[in-house]
């Protein structure tokens, strides 16, 4: 292996951790962070925890796309590129969700716990 060669593997390294592990670690921290900010405003009954899913879905997919259509312009589309089809970003930030979607369905499964009763 020559030292170019080892150039180009630690730059690849170097995006990949840009271009993948950051957005994922925001997407997780967002999935933990939302649902349980909104659990604190909300009251303690099921359909606020019905409520509090479909909040923290959308919002989160909407952030997935922020970043999605962020990580598109910095490698360099133009914004027509981007947004011209603008279901493409969409459907690459639904995609997401199979990273994040399970942990905001266990952030909301463990609601409950916290929950007392009247007494």
């Amino acid at each position: 292996m020559s030292e170019g060669d080892l150039a180009v593997d630690l730059g690849a390294s170097a995006l990949f951790s840009v271009e993948l592990i950051l957005p994922m670690i925001i997407l997780v921290g967002a999935a933990f962070w939302v649902p349980y900010r909104l659990a604190q405003e909300l009251p303690e009954s099921y359909p606020a925890l019905a409520w509090n899913l479909c909040v923290s879905v959308l919002t989160i997919w909407i952030f997935a796309c922020l970043i999605v259509s962020i990580l598109y312009l910095w490698q360099g589309f133009s914004i027509l590129e981007v947004f011209g089809g603008g279901d493409h970003v969409v459907w690459v930030a639904a995609q997401t969700a199979l990273i994040w979607l399970p942990i905001v369905l266990l952030q909301l499964a463990m609601q409950p716990q916290h929950w007392r009763p009247d007494l």
